[in-house]
């Protein structure tokens, strides 16, 4: 899976979000001060139904590197669009 990454915001560093064929599909970033400190977040916006498109497991997440948290979307992402597939109602 290929992912078009741009930053969230022009002025941003460490925050960006991810389309794949022109549709939007989540957000990273790194948590920058506090307990989780250069840690990321991860959530998969382009699916909004929550653990009905993923049974128990979740659309967003901690993890500790930038790596981890791509991989982690990634992966919310390819059961949402299976889920999609499976049930023939929209990812948004």
């Amino acid at each position: 899976m290929t992912f078009v990454w741009r930053r969230t915001f022009p002025d941003t560093h460490h925050d960006f979000v991810a389309e794949e064929a022109g549709q939007h599909v989540g957000r990273i970033k790194r948590i920058d001060g506090g307990p989780q400190n250069s840690s990321w977040t991860w959530t998969c916006t382009g699916c909004q139904r929550g653990h009905e498109a993923t049974g128990v497991r979740p659309l967003n997440g901690e993890a500790a590197t930038r790596d981890e948290a791509i991989e982690a979307l990634a992966a919310a992402w390819d059961r949402a669009k299976a889920w999609s597939a499976r049930t023939g109602r929209p990812l948004a």
